[in-house]
């Protein structure tokens, strides 16, 4: 099999693949023999045909192509209409979504699990005092938020990045560098205590 993909151009420039073999060569081509179509399908592979002019004897031939779709890729510099142009692709041409990011913080009230930029800010204590550090609650029932194992993992990582870049910044400072590494140790062993409070 061999992997054509089709760019379509305009304000976005939105890539399909789509893997063609011998048996949909046969379908646009059905007076070309076996031997022919397993060479037609040789050459395509190594570019000695036109990937474009495969694609166009398909449409004249009323044989449709299911592209699959791949991502969409923002492109605004072309103004109306849009162009489709053909390549050979390889395995890199089909595309996997990564991953989503493991969720950093949770509700302590009901089930909600979210990242830091999905809870909500809240400038007022539990009594209704102003506060002047936001502090970050449930949008849905408005509780207290607390970090997952994932998001004390990520926490300790920005704190120990944040102590590099003070040791980098302050080489001549040790007393500023031990200052730094005791108060994340300290920050660390809290939130080790936290997590073993609730699990008991």
């Amino acid at each position: 099999m061999v992997t054509i993909v089709k760019h379509e151009w305009h304000q976005v420039d939105s890539q399909f693949a789509y893997e063609i073999d011998e048996d949909k060569l046969s379908e646009i081509y059905p007076d070309l023999s076996e031997e022919e179509i397993a060479q037609m399908l040789v050459d395509l592979e190594e570019g000695n045909i036109d990937v474009e002019t495969v694609v166009n004897d398909a449409w004249d031939n009323d044989i449709e192509l299911d592209w699959e779709h791949q991502y969409d890729d923002n492109w605004t510099s072309r103004k109306g209409g849009y162009d489709v142009t053909y390549e050979l692709g390889d395995e890199s041409s089909w595309y996997t979504a990564p991953e989503d990011e493991p969720h950093t913080h949770k509700c302590t009230n009901c089930k909600w699990t979210g990242q830091k930029y999905d809870a909500e800010w809240c400038w007022t204590d539990k009594q209704g005092n102003e506060i002047s550090e936001p502090r970050k609650i449930c949008p849905y029932c408005e509780s207290d938020t607390e970090l997952t194992e994932y998001g004390i993992e990520k926490e300790k990582e920005g704190a120990e990045r944040m102590a590099r870049w003070e040791l980098e910044s302050n080489r001549d400072s040790e007393e500023v560098l031990e200052q730094v590494l005791q108060e994340l140790k300290d920050e660390f062993d809290q939130l080790v205590i936290e997590e073993e409070k609730k699990e008991k």
